[in-house]
């Protein structure tokens, strides 16, 4: 269940983030919030790799002394995207992706769940007949970053956006390993049906959020990998696995080999993505290590 609600909430993040300022809490690191990280290192180089969650609770102080010091030992700093605060670009992507003006987004749902779908909506002021002009997906995603945001849970402070306008103010590189364009691609339901049922889940999941996510934002601050591989990766691979596949496994596979050629390079990078990409069977880390390379746990 967990796992098209996780898919609305990458989504979500990759087009709201870019609308949102960007800032860094000042309060001092909770010493119980300790993300999984990693390192790689051999003759010339070491690689730190954070897994990130792209929601965030405003006072939760995520930036330990441990992240930060590694985070400023790197000269090179990779995200998932390295442009995701880009309001032109993110305009474009959910233009692209985003709407259908020659469809009808209400098509195919019940009269109940029309009533839901307004009822979800009315905090925004809008309803479905309002929004007929967007995809299903889309409309689900909107329901999901409303309930995200009634949690409490902001964008602002995630993990991605406060590393990257730390590396833009202090002079690091910033790479990516997609783009806005490629990552919208794998998140976008690949049918209309595909699309009715996405909507159809998250009018279902939606009730469990509030546990649920606050599960998964638990299981990050513990760095707890067990957890996240159960709340993420199991039950996405269970219940929808051809976004599984999609979302993660082909994802995984891409940025692979981009780590054993900034391997191949020399000095200190730090690397931030999702961290559902660092868990698992199909994860970056178990990849590296089919491919020789061993990816150690960081202790702090």
């Amino acid at each position: 269940m967990f796992s098209r609600l996780k898919a609305g909430l990458l989504a979500a993040v990759l087009l709201v983030s870019a609308f949102a300022p960007m800032s860094v809490s000042a309060k001092a690191p909770d010493a119980a919030v300790k993300p999984a990280m990693w390192v790689i290192r051999d003759a010339d180089s070491t690689i730190y790799l954070l897994g990130s969650i792209h929601v965030m609770k405003p006072d939760t102080s995520w930036l330990t002394p441990d992240i930060q010091s590694r985070f400023d030992s790197a000269q090179e700093v990779w995200f998932e995207i390295p442009d995701l605060d880009n309001k032109a670009t993110a305009g474009a992507i959910a233009q692209k992706y985003m709407f259908d003006p020659k469809g009808d987004m209400t098509s195919g749902l019940t009269p109940e769940e029309l009533a839901r779908v307004d009822d979800l909506l009315k905090p925004m002021g809008v309803n479905a007949a309002a929004l007929k002009a967007m995809r299903k997906w889309a409309v689900g995603l909107i329901i999901t970053m409303q309930e995200v945001n009634q949690l409490g849970y902001a964008t602002d402070t995630g993990v991605d956006v406060t590393l990257l306008k730390q590396a833009r103010e202090t002079g690091k590189g910033v790479h990516g390993f997609e783009t806005m364009d490629s990552q919208m691609q794998a998140l976008v339901p690949e049918t209309e049906a595909d699309e009715l049922t996405a909507l159809r889940a998250t009018l279902t999941d939606i009730e469990t959020m509030p546990q649920d996510l606050g599960d998964l934002f638990d299981a990050w601050k513990r760095g707890d990998t067990e957890a996240l591989t159960r709340l993420m990766i199991d039950k996405m691979q269970a219940e929808d696995p051809k976004s599984y596949q999609r979302l993660i496994v082909e994802r995984n596979a891409a940025w692979e080999p981009q780590i054993e050629q900034i391997l191949a390079g020399k000095g200190t990078v730090f690397i931030t993505v999702g961290a559902g990409h660092l868990v698992g069977p199909d994860s970056v880390i178990a990849m590296l290590k089919q491919h020789g390379i061993t990816a150690e746990r960081v202790a702090y």
